[in-house]
């Protein structure tokens, strides 16, 4: 009975300081200026980019969110990737993001531009949610790591995608998909020469290379290396 609760003492006690009417103003006075910081940072985010780097303080930086281009391409090819500018990103931001910005403007009082964002193909065509990073550009080719947020890519992606990484990588995965084919026929038929064998084999690399090639093109997909910071769909 003697315990005391001191939020219930401080509202007792602002309640005297300050009327409900002043409150509730003052309230919507955050709500208000609130919105306006969303509408600035989403404004930002649907900009064209200019090319331009920003200006952050060193000692405020975070190591581990410095990457440079090399390596976000690097990233990009192997598990088919985009690197592209928000302006071009039709998924949907989490709220967490208009928290982050913000605190991280003022740390390193400038205001952030030029935004770039890395995701699925996808993303940038429809909305879904799946691991999306978000940059800014620092300069000299280095870029700083804003946020992340969604679902984690699955490591066994760069496996699934690593025949579409270049026509060497598409070649060669038609070879092994050959082998395998010939394999298992030869197992099936006993009988088969290895003359016989290795014509099936040859036979296999043209069908699956005819094949991969063919609906490569009907569908109008690219190589890992030439859509990874490409703005056209195929």
């Amino acid at each position: 009975m003697f315990d005391l609760n001191l939020k219930h003492a401080l509202i007792k006690d602002r309640d005297k300081l300050i009327s409900t009417r002043e409150l509730e103003s003052l309230i919507d006075k955050f709500h208000k200026r609130r919105i306006t910081i969303n509408k600035e940072i989403e404004l930002c985010l649907n900009q064209q980019s200019d090319l331009t780097s920003n200006k952050l303080i060193f000692d405020k930086l975070e190591s581990e969110n410095i990457f440079h281009i090399n390596s976000i391409k690097k990233l990009c090819i192997k598990y088919r990737l985009r690197f592209l500018d928000t302006s071009l990103f039709m998924g949907d931001y989490p709220r967490e993001l208009y928290d982050v910005i913000p605190r991280l403007e003022k740390i390193h009082d400038t205001k952030f531009k030029n935004f770039k964002i890395m995701a699925p193909s996808r993303l940038f065509r429809l909305r879904a949610k799946e691991d999306p990073l978000l940059f800014i550009p620092m300069g000299n080719g280095y870029y700083y790591l804003v946020y992340k947020w969604g679902k984690d890519l699955k490591s066994y992606r760069k496996f699934l995608v690593w025949p579409f990484k270049n026509i060497n990588t598409l070649i060669f995965s038609s070879v092994i998909l050959s082998l395998i084919s010939t394999a298992f026929w030869g197992s099936v038929f006993n009988t088969f020469s290895d003359i016989q064998l290795f014509v099936i084999f040859i036979f296999n690399i043209k069908t699956f290379v005819f094949i991969t090639f063919y609906l490569l093109f009907m569908m109008r997909k690219n190589f890992n290396e030439s859509i990874w910071n490409s703005k056209y769909k195929n």
